[in-house]
């Protein structure tokens, strides 16, 4: 009976012990890489956005500066545009916002980690190698909450030359808004410039935060 028993309990062990091997958590590399996935997702949604705002603008100058008999389909091209780049600014909104969330748990994930190295020279290096990456991701959050509010008023100008032609269709109508699509044109070059060295930014921070290296070119 005690062979049988310590039997048992010898298994017992040998299954608590399996269990707290698989039930360990995962590594934090890979919240990590979650957030480095997220950068690289928003930075292709910035890419398709600044192409977004390439065809709008090329239909909005079509409508105004070259006016075809029927102004419908101009004008049907140019509304779906508009509506276009909106639903991917919502979508580039979305992705930065979870990257953002993940970001977040990495990094408190990270907090807890630090504080359980017992080596005073590791913890010091894993602190100030922390410091240095969520700099750099605030650094890049900062750039697209500033490039968003360079691209509110822009989206808004486009917005209300599409409900002003919604109900003015014509020759008189469109000449009108002329002015209107010169400065949105004039805004859109300089939103460009701020959304390619935006995805620049997320691109190479999302790399760098990765446990997979990119493949070679």
């Amino acid at each position: 009976m005690k062979t049988i028993t310590n039997r048992i309990l010898g298994l017992s062990g040998v299954a608590a012990l399996t269990i707290g091997i698989g039930s360990c958590a995962s590594p934090n590399y890979n919240k990590g890489s979650a957030t480095a996935t997220g950068l690289k997702e928003s930075s292709d949604k910035i890419q398709a956005a600044s192409r977004q705002l390439d065809a709008t603008l090329d239909s909005l100058n079509d409508l105004v500066n070259n006016p075809q008999p029927d102004l419908r389909p101009q004008y049907k091209k140019f509304s779906g545009n508009v509506d276009d780049l909106g639903n991917l600014a919502r979508h580039v909104d979305e992705s930065v916002n979870s990257m953002r969330e993940k970001g977040n748990e990495f990094f408190a994930k990270w907090s807890e980690e630090l504080a359980g190295i017992k080596n005073e020279d590791i913890r010091n290096r894993s602190a100030s190698r922390q410091k240095e990456v969520s700099e750099a991701l605030n650094s890049v959050k900062q750039s697209y909450a500033d490039t968003e509010t360079a691209f509110r008023p822009l989206m808004s100008d486009l917005r209300d030359i599409q409900k002003y032609l919604g109900t003015d269709l014509t020759p008189a109508g469109v000449s009108a808004m002329k002015d209107v699509a010169a400065k949105a044109n004039t805004d859109g070059a300089k939103l460009k410039e701020a959304l390619g060295k935006l995805s620049a930014e997320f691109q190479s921070l999302g790399v760098a935060m990765s446990a997979i290296a990119p493949a070679p070119k």
